[in-house]
């Protein structure tokens, strides 16, 4: 009995602790995999003479493939087909978050503000890599929430609208990962990056401090 009950506070004080251990793996893997989308968008940038990539909000639009399929042949080494068999592997793998159990949708959303018209934004656009005027602090992707199937942030919307933003604010608990336009990711409370209450944004390029 005394055994048994050894076996079991030692029980109760590892298995947090482990379960800690992998938490914290995974939102280290989600990470590193965050910044790879940032690597890959300069890698595009750089290759499309500076033009920014775009989701599928208005890539079929431009004639050009939506980000996802388009950092395809930098992950695999080919173009992207319809029916390449490797799309599975990529799709939840560097672009599935480790702790995002879901299966048939995209873990991270492109900022759709570095493809909006002139219209769109009234006037201001950053279709361009180089032209995004402060990189270190303008999201360029985010973990989406359950509640959207698309492959980018409406996130103009947010404030032109009062739209709930499509973002998964707490997927960490506590905060969700980011990347920004230079790199750069980290895990970040969601009012961080987006409180229209202080007029924090960090989706509009033109406002992102």
């Amino acid at each position: 009995m005394v055994v048994i009950a050894i076996l079991a506070i030692l029980t109760a004080i590892i298995l947090p602790a482990l379960a800690r251990s992998r938490d914290a793996a995974r939102q280290c893997r989600c990470l590193c995999q965050m910044r790879t989308l940032g690597q890959l968008t300069a890698i595009y940038a750089d290759a499309s003479r500076d033009a920014m990539p775009r989701s599928q909000h208005s890539a079929f639009a431009n004639r050009v493939a939506p980000w996802g399929y388009a950092f395809f042949e930098y992950l695999t080494g080919r173009a992207y087909s319809p029916g390449d068999a490797g799309w599975t592997d990529v799709f939840n793998g560097p672009y599935r978050c480790p702790c995002d159990r879901r299966r048939e949708r995209w873990s991270y959303g492109y900022n759709v503000y570095f493809e909006l018209t002139p219209a769109e934004t009234g006037g201001r656009v950053w279709t361009r890599f180089t032209g995004i005027p402060r990189p270190s602090s303008t999201v360029l992707f985010a973990e989406l929430s359950d509640l959207t199937s698309a492959d980018h942030a409406m996130a103009h919307f947010w404030t032109d609208f009062g739209a709930p933003p499509e973002v998964d604010t707490d997927r960490h608990r506590p905060g969700s990962g980011v990347v920004f336009a230079d790199g750069h990711a980290c895990t970040l409370p969601f009012i961080s990056v987006f409180d229209p209450r202080v007029g924090q944004d960090s989706f509009n390029p033109h406002t992102a401090q």
